[in-house]
């Protein structure tokens, strides 16, 4: 709700107040005993004074309202004790409805909101109880049905308060350290209120064999409760103030791990740890360099992203309890923003030098693999096409005399096997580095490699002169690998090829028609270009959504 929405709210709500207690000190409350009436009026202020400072607080939270809600009930109800048969009846109806209201604040603490099913279930039904079942004496007289519905809302009742003080025991033993340290000032005084209240609504059922004693005692915890509900306000303000600490704590912070150890000080939870983003490579890294998962929804644990200047530079993965206060983990953030984003430099550095390292040991790999082919090629075909040539040539020296025909013949077969080997050498020396790439530069070598692709392929280079020796090579086994690709799994039937300088750097791209679905993370053809123009200082992009071919966009630094 808009700040100009709250303050008339608020302001009908203490003038509400104001008019009940005027009420009860101007008579309506004679029928209460001097304790009785003041530790209402304590209690009923309690809940609205605190009930709207924290409405004030977090707006969006629905703890406030009903607290205050509470508060203003309870005064109504003790109306019932007034002489004045219109403010009797009005205390009447509404004495029990501050049973309900406060059961709905304690099982929707701190987030103001019923996180299940069941419990919200459980909230209709003490509604229902004390909105209709309690009542019905009043409509349907006391004797008969209305008499029965009376006597068995209280056992409903007892039911119902003790099965609220169950799941907030349940919650309890679900919670993390963490949580439990914010709030058990209230959780615990609220769990024995609604215990205390389950006693009070047997003992009513059984003809109060035990007495006036469970009301009492729950008098007394309900007045404790807004200030059980201060103490955790001020835990959380105590937790604030150590955000200034964090600040004093950061410009010591040297060692690593220094800085997450202060923001788990700062926040109190310490589980809490810190995630890197590495905004080239779209995702999150420790300080070590190794990915990071950021937790799911319904995990119990959460992450707060920290920006600095409109940029990502990390996320704190806390505690989800201190998620209902949303505004401390932005202090503490916005605190060590400055020290979290040179960390972050330093967690990008740590990961590029692991993936430097890891690309470094599949390029020398995929090297000695090229070098064994090379090798076997050299070995299984050439070498043995020039064996073949020199014994043709050997045959052809001893038939000369004899049989100059014969000899005539091996010449031709020894000549046609050395074009044969010529032709092997040419396409052997083509792959490991064209001629045309060395006398004639980027732009021609693409351009011959588009002519002997197996589909249409259509380059645009704009270059402008010569590139580095080593960007043009790299740049043309990029296009080369890429169109081989193409041509194993796109089942693509045309591809285009643009290549350009771009504010110092050469960016290629490479696109077709295919079926898309590319994945580099599977295969060794798209992580091998990727080591390559790692290698180069380069990065690597590639676009595959299925069934609407695939773009790789490489750019490599050339000035």
């Amino acid at each position: 709700m808009k700040r100009g929405g709250r303050l008339p709210i608020g302001l009908a709500a203490v003038a509400i107040g104001g008019a009940e207690t005027a009420l009860l000190l101007a008579g309506a409350g004679r029928g209460l005993s001097t304790v009785e009436l003041i530790l209402s009026l304590v209690a009923g202020w309690s809940f609205i004074g605190l009930g709207l400072v924290a409405w004030v607080r977090r707006p969006d939270n629905r703890t406030g309202p009903l607290m205050v809600l509470v508060g203003i009930t309870f005064l109504a109800g003790l109306l019932h004790a007034a002489e004045q048969p219109a403010l009797h009846a009005l205390g009447a109806w509404v004495r029990p409805l501050h049973l309900a209201v406060f059961t709905h604040l304690l099982l929707a603490f701190p987030s103001g909101r019923l996180d299940s099913r069941l419990v919200g279930g459980l909230v209709v039904a003490i509604y229902i109880d004390l909105g209709i079942l309690y009542h019905a004496p009043l409509v349907l007289g006391e004797a008969g049905l209305g008499g029965r519905l009376y006597n068995a809302s209280f056992a409903f009742g007892a039911i119902l308060f003790l099965a609220a003080a169950v799941q907030l025991v349940q919650r309890w033993r679900a919670g993390s350290r963490a949580w439990r340290r914010t709030v058990a000032p209230l959780l615990w005084t609220g769990a024995l209120s609604l215990v205390l209240l389950a006693v009070f609504n047997a003992d009513q059922f059984l003809s109060r064999p035990v007495g006036a004693v469970p009301m009492w005692a729950f008098r007394v915890a309900f007045v404790a409760i807004p200030f059980a509900f201060l103490a955790v306000l001020l835990r959380v303000q105590l937790a604030r103030a150590s955000v200034a600490e964090l600040v004093v704590e950061l410009e010591e912070a040297r060692p690593s791990g220094a800085l997450r150890d202060a923001l788990a000080r700062a926040l109190g939870d310490p589980s809490l740890t810190v995630a890197y983003w590495l905004p080239d490579q779209q995702r999150y890294v420790d300080l070590e360099g190794q990915p990071v998962e950021l937790p799911g929804e319904r995990q119990g644990r959460m992450a707060t992203v920290v920006e600095r200047e409109g940029r990502r530079v990390a996320a704190i993965l806390h505690d989800r309890a201190l998620g209902d206060d949303p505004g401390l983990i932005r202090a503490a953030g916005a605190a060590a923003a400055l020290a979290l984003d040179n960390e972050r430099l330093q967690a990008e550095l740590r990961a590029r030098f692991d993936e430097l390292e890891a690309s470094r040991a599949r390029i020398v790999e995929a090297a000695d693999q090229e070098r064994r082919r090379i090798e076997r090629n050299l070995h299984d075909g050439t070498q043995q096409r020039l064996t073949s040539i020199a014994l043709a040539l050997g045959l052809a020296e001893a038939q000369l005399g004899s049989d100059p025909q014969a000899a005539e013949a091996s010449i031709r077969q020894a000549k046609q096997a050395l074009e044969t080997a010529l032709a092997e050498l040419r396409d052997l020396s083509h792959g490991i580095h064209p001629s045309v790439l060395t006398t004639r530069g980027l732009g021609p070598a693409l351009e011959d490699l588009a002519y002997t692709a197996p589909l249409p392929v259509t380059v645009a280079a704009e270059l402008n002169g010569r590139l580095p020796e080593r960007v043009e090579a790299g740049a043309y086994y990029v296009v080369a690998e890429a169109l081989a690709n193409i041509a194993k799994h796109a089942n693509a039937s045309t591809a285009t090829v643009g290549v350009a300088r771009e504010r110092g750097r050469l960016v290629l791209r490479v696109h077709d028609d295919g079926i898309g679905g590319a994945d580099p993370a599977r295969g060794s053809g798209l992580r091998g270009l990727a080591d390559r123009l790692q290698a180069l200082g380069g990065t690597l992009d590639v676009q595959s959504p299925p069934g609407r071919g695939t773009e790789v966009r490489a750019a490599i630094p050339c000035e």
